[in-house]
């Protein structure tokens, strides 16, 4: 399948045909190798919940991180 670079703005863009399936407002890393070819990984994203509880399991943690740290 090939897509076509297009100018939106200041921005040029690629077109994701939607036979991929990709559902908006996911966020993508991108690399460009040596010969000019992108790579878009996929950036794991967590939902508030989530965040929440590694936040409460840090902060549970870190005195005993404090203590271990010039171990």
């Amino acid at each position: 399948m090939v897509v076509k670079t297009r100018k939106v703005g200041n921005s040029i863009t690629l077109t994701v045909p939607s036979s991929f399936a990709i559902p908006s407002d996911v966020e993508y890393e991108v690399e460009q190798d040596s010969n000019g070819n992108l790579l878009f990984k996929k950036v794991d994203q967590l939902s508030t919940e989530e965040k929440l509880e590694i936040s409460g399991f840090m902060d549970k943690f870190q005195p005993l991180m404090e203590k271990l740290k010039d171990k």
